[in-house]
């Protein structure tokens, strides 16, 4: 039975599945499938739950899943405009502690802006986050690369054709790197999201937080046990003008020290996505340990 507290729960096949919980909590709603120890995952910019749809049921046959839509994405409440990335992290922190009180341990997975908000999270709960796992995480400090040929999705108005024509333009720009990825079914989940995004997530993804996290965790892992593991997950074609891999990659590397890094091969952004079948297997193996 599906239970929930606010409005009803969102249309798409995790929400129909009778072994799914969709609670609404004051900022954070949640979908929660599966038992097990808890696993917490943190979806992108421009998302909600739905950017792990291909990852969630694979997941739950051996933890409790807890899909998120951070403040102002998806069915959660919305922030004020003027919320700084530092008042909107302090914001999912308090969200989170309410929701998850006490000492018991965690996993955590975070997709390009929710790598931010994992990480920062992993930082500020340490010990109790004991995996976390990255894929292609925002969080950098804010530079200029190459420039990005996004479309603005003002440009349909009214015409949803032509917006679905931008969000599968967008999809291959920013997250996606085969077109035949991009079905119907991926431009409703992208249409859904874009509509429901009241936060702009450049101000956690460009907000510099990601490296001095990540060096806290590996200088607390010296001085402290347990340590947190942390796997990085990169799609092979996740590599542009605007999103330097190699750069990107080595500045993890030189935070973190000995980095456990995977390429996923034939994908871009969105990996978790694109290959599901690859991510699901690393992060079951990495979060099994």
């Amino acid at each position: 039975m599906i239970g929930c507290r606010g409005a009803g729960p969102p249309a798409g096949p995790i929400a129909e599945d009778p072994k799914v919980t969709t609670d609404h909590a004051p900022g954070m709603a949640v979908h929660r499938s599966g038992s097990g120890p808890d696993l917490v995952l943190f979806h992108g910019g421009m998302g909600s739950w739905k950017h792990w749809i291909r990852n969630i049921e694979p997941l739950a046959t051996r933890f409790t899943v807890h899909a998120l839509d951070h403040p102002s994405y998806g069915d959660s409440a919305p922030v004020a405009r003027e919320t700084t990335g530092a008042a909107y992290l302090d914001l999912v922190h308090g969200l989170f502690l309410e929701m998850f009180p006490g000492d018991a341990p965690l996993r955590f997975a975070g997709f390009s802006f929710g790598g931010a908000i994992a990480a920062n999270l992993a930082r500020r709960l340490a010990p109790r986050v004991t995996h976390l796992c990255l894929i292609s995480p925002g969080g950098f400090p804010a530079r200029r690369f190459g420039d990005r040929p996004t479309r603005s999705y003002r440009e349909a108005g009214d015409d949803e054709r032509f917006f679905r024509e931008i969000c599968r333009h967008n999809l291959l720009v920013n997250m996606l790197s085969d077109p035949a990825s991009v079905t119907e079914d991926t431009l409703d989940i992208q249409a859904a999201c874009v509509r429901r995004t009241r936060f702009n997530s450049r101000k956690v993804s460009g907000g510099g937080t990601l490296l001095d996290d990540l060096t806290y965790l590996r200088e607390r892992g010296m001085t402290s046990a347990p340590a947190c593991r942390i796997r990085l997950l990169w799609g092979e074609r996740d590599d542009s003008a605007f999103r330097p891999a190699n750069l990107l990659i080595g500045e993890i590397r030189a935070a973190v020290g000995t980095l456990d890094v995977h390429r996923i091969p034939g994908v871009g952004h969105w990996s978790a996505y694109e290959n599901a079948a690859e991510v699901n297997r690393l992060m079951l193996e990495f979060f099994s340990r």
